[in-house]
């Protein structure tokens, strides 16, 4: 009876690795295989946040358009229809129609109907803040396109992450499949033994319950794998139902030999320092008086009605220069220049901080790079002795000179040494990325 229930768990246990097998190749089946090189550049393409960012970019490209718009001439056609219910008085001397001196009259002039149709035209001449202005919109397209880049690479730094996550994951399931597969015949063997009573029931059911443990295990991270699937598809822009798969080859652990370049922090801190310079010359030249000219052509019609009634039309045309100097506004732009300078002056101070920890956080990057690098060499020497003194336990558990708590201890140490593997492996990954974004090739990375 004893027997017939050790051979039962097997065979349950046997359905379980199966159905999970199974499972696993269901979610990998027909799935595309692709390079961290080709996520990201579909990431580059699909994603919706540096979608958003390009449309920023186009914004402020045709501001910049509408601004320089106000140096260009502007032509335009009035008309202008009236009709007086009641006429406009004037106030005329009485001497003018032989009445007393110093005394005044009420008359109306004009007829009831009036249409006014003109062209005018208008040509600014000199507007230092219209100059300026288009100075500043060009600096504000830069600005939107170095943040462009920012968005590029904080998509790249998440694409990574989770192209890294799944990596370590399907490295994971590699461990625990081949787990499964030692362990699972450590229960073989051991049944034997037990059969021929040179093992203990509790022997068996230890290892069982080890594979079992494994087993929960492993469907916990192709769980986590299929997560971590769905926020990379998430992050290249592609629906959730395509199916993809990363690829598990590591590359020879080489420390990147790039030429530092100037990060977008500081990029993007010098750019806003240029645009605040730039409208603050702007406000200074609020001071300037502005010039242009201007013209009108066009026609005057005036009309009454009733019996008598008529419309005549008139030509009329002039040109003219008109002159605009501020005088005094409030000090209003007085004290717009004072916080405008402010402002530049905690842009310089917030400059010096980014430059000096970018200074501070590459030498650390490359300290735990240096690190991460050291460690993954040790921890993958210590799974091939763990390997070994795994299988020599094995096989001297099968002649008896080892007893089950050995071989489990071999098995932990194994598991254990396996799971240092994957920690460095993070880290590593984590110190690479940190590495290339400290040194402002993050965009440029590859597979």
């Amino acid at each position: 009876m004893i027997k017939n229930k050790y051979r039962l768990k097997e065979k349950g246990l046997k359905r379980v690795q199966l159905l999970m097998l199974i499972l696993f190749m269901s979610i990998t089946v027909q799935a595309q295989k692709l390079s961290l090189e080709q996520c990201v550049d579909t990431a580059l393409i699909y994603n919706r946040n540096i979608k958003l960012s390009q449309h920023d970019v186009n914004i402020s490209i045709e501001k910049s358009r509408e601004i320089r718009g106000n140096l260009l001439p502007k032509l335009n056609a009035v008309a202008d229809y009236r009709y007086y219910t009641d006429l406009p008085y004037q106030i005329m001397p009485a001497e003018a129609f032989g009445g007393p001196a110093g005394t005044y009259k009420e008359v109306q002039f004009g007829v009831p109907q009036s249409m006014n149709a003109n062209l005018q035209f208008a040509v600014p001449l000199f507007n230092m803040t219209a100059l300026n202005a288009i100075k500043s919109t060009r600096i504000a397209t830069e600005l939107s396109e170095i943040q462009k880049t920012k968005t590029d690479e904080d998509v790249v730094l998440d694409v990574s992450n989770a192209y890294y996550n799944a990596q370590i994951l399907l490295t994971q399931i590699t461990f625990l499949d081949s787990n499964i597969i030692n362990t699972g015949k450590l229960v073989k063997t051991t049944t034997l033994l037990y059969r021929q009573q040179i093992a203990k029931g509790t022997d068996v059911d230890r290892l069982k319950l080890q594979v079992e443990q494994i087993s929960t295990q492993r469907s916990t991270v192709i769980s986590q794998y299929q997560q971590v699937l769905n926020a990379l598809k998430f992050l290249m822009g592609l629906p959730i139902s395509d199916s993809i798969e990363v690829l598990i080859t590591e590359k020879s652990i080489v420390k990147p030999g790039f030429n530092s370049r100037i990060t977008t922090d500081v990029l993007l801190i010098d750019k806003k320092i240029e645009f605040n310079n730039s409208e603050l010359s702007g406000l200074k030249n609020l001071r300037l008086p502005t010039l242009s000219a201007y013209g009108v052509y066009g026609t005057t019609g005036f009309g009454t009605t009733g019996s008598d009634s008529f419309f005549n039309f008139h030509p009329i045309g002039y040109v003219g220069a008109q002159l605009s100097v501020p005088l005094f506004n409030g000090r209003i732009t007085q004290h717009k220049i004072a916080g405008k300078r402010i402002e530049i002056e905690k842009s310089n101070i917030q400059k010096e901080l980014i430059t000096e920890k970018s200074k501070l956080d590459l030498r650390n990057a490359e300290m735990q790079y240096s690190l991460a690098t050291k460690n993954i060499s040790v921890v993958s020497s210590q799974i091939d002795l763990a390997k070994r003194i795994y299988d020599n336990t094995v096989l001297q558990n099968q002649q008896g000179m080892a007893n089950i708590t050995d071989l489990l201890l071999a098995d932990n140490a194994l598991r254990e040494s396996q799971q240092n593997y994957l920690v460095a492996l993070i880290n590593l990954r984590r110190a690479e990325l940190e590495y290339k974004r400290l040194t402002g090739n993050l965009i440029t990375m590859k597979n």
